[in-house]
């Protein structure tokens, strides 16, 4: 008898007290090549369940047979050992699961949970991961001296746990460099340093940051790899050319500074690109033509309902169950 556990042994033995084993009929002392043919039929068609992911259960015989029942207990050995190795694998599943989900609770926790803005600024946003983390991020402060208000939109290179780690390192840096109310171009050629220095290789920041005068409705962009920012007006749309380099790849890189004077009745979008990049079944993508076509129509609507209705126009458009990547939409509407 082969060296098996005992078991595996115990459970071939007791195999008529078990309910979901399979019985594979018929002694063997096989008269016949048909006989033998016709046994090795049945076990493979047992043996297949296998395939399909059907562990539990134990392949028996009516009677004993020697060599057959050597090669039973081994077919039983390798389903318990199976087993084991499936069980210590769900377990280890649902450890990450649960390590991954507490990290979308502080992710979620990390964003604002409300956007303060002035008299004349209606302001919406939202995130949507492509996996349970992502590395996207948003936020609008106010610089408590000059009067200003500061927006941020970000996409760090990357999806998942890593993309989310590193977007918490930037995001903290921003909110440490707000402190000194920059200017838009001052900003990202401030933080460009601070991450080039920090950022692992290879890794890099796409970010629009914006500064908002509420009582003049003047809006300041700089721009570091993000799409460019569409503005809605008169029943026109303007895409705003404010372009840069993405933070952390070049250490000198530099950054312009772009002036929008805006009048009550304008709509602004920022996003990333996993709006437009989004592709349909046939793979092609929704492209800035048909954002800006989502803007025409809603951009009556209120900065919340704008940003809502981008994201379900994406989502239908592409039919797919989940992002092939991170998806996050800010959007201003001047009162």
């Amino acid at each position: 008898m082969l060296g098996v556990e005992p078991e595996i042994i115990e459970s071939a033995h007791a195999a008529k007290r078990r309910p979901e084993m399979f019985a594979l009929p018929g002694a063997f002392g096989f008269s016949s090549e048909e006989s033998l043919r016709k046994l090795v039929r049945e076990a493979a068609d047992q043996l297949c369940q296998v395939v399909d992911g059907n562990l539990d259960f134990i392949v028996r015989v009516a009677e004993s047979d020697d060599d057959m029942d050597k090669f039973l207990l081994l077919v039983n050995f390798v389903l318990a050992s199976a087993r084991r190795s499936f069980d210590d694998l769900r377990a280890a599943n649902q450890r990450l699961e649960t390590d991954l989900t507490t990290a979308r609770q502080l992710q979620e926790n990390l964003l604002p949970q409300t956007l303060e803005h002035g008299p004349n600024l209606q302001i919406g946003a939202k995130f949507v991961p492509a996996r349970t983390v992502g590395g996207d991020f948003f936020d609008f402060l106010r610089y408590e001296h000059r009067g200003l208000y500061a927006g941020i939109l970000a996409d760090v290179s990357g999806k998942g746990a890593a993309a989310a780690i590193y977007a918490a390192l930037a995001s903290g840096m921003v909110r440490w460099l707000v402190q000194e109310e920059l200017m838009p171009n001052e900003m990202l050629s401030k933080l460009n340093r601070s991450l080039f220095n920090r950022a692992p290789e290879g890794q890099f920041v796409a970010m629009s940051y914006f500064t908002w005068d509420d009582e003049n409705r003047l809006l300041q962009i700089s721009n570091s790899g993000l799409p460019e920012p569409l503005l809605c007006r008169d029943g026109n749309i303007r895409v705003l050319a404010a372009h840069g380099l993405p933070l952390g790849l070049f250490s000198n890189s530099a950054y312009e500074t772009m002036q929008v004077q805006c009048v009550p009745g304008d709509t602004l979008l920022f996003y990333t690109d996993g709006i437009v990049d989004s592709v349909d079944p046939g793979g092609t993508e929704f492209g800035t033509g048909r954002l800006a076509e989502v803007v025409l129509h809603s951009c009556e609507s209120d900065a919340a309902e704008i940003v809502d209705s981008v994201i379900s126009n994406v989502h239908e458009y592409c039919r797919c169950e989940f992002n092939v990547d991170d998806q996050t939409v800010l959007a201003m509407r001047v009162l």
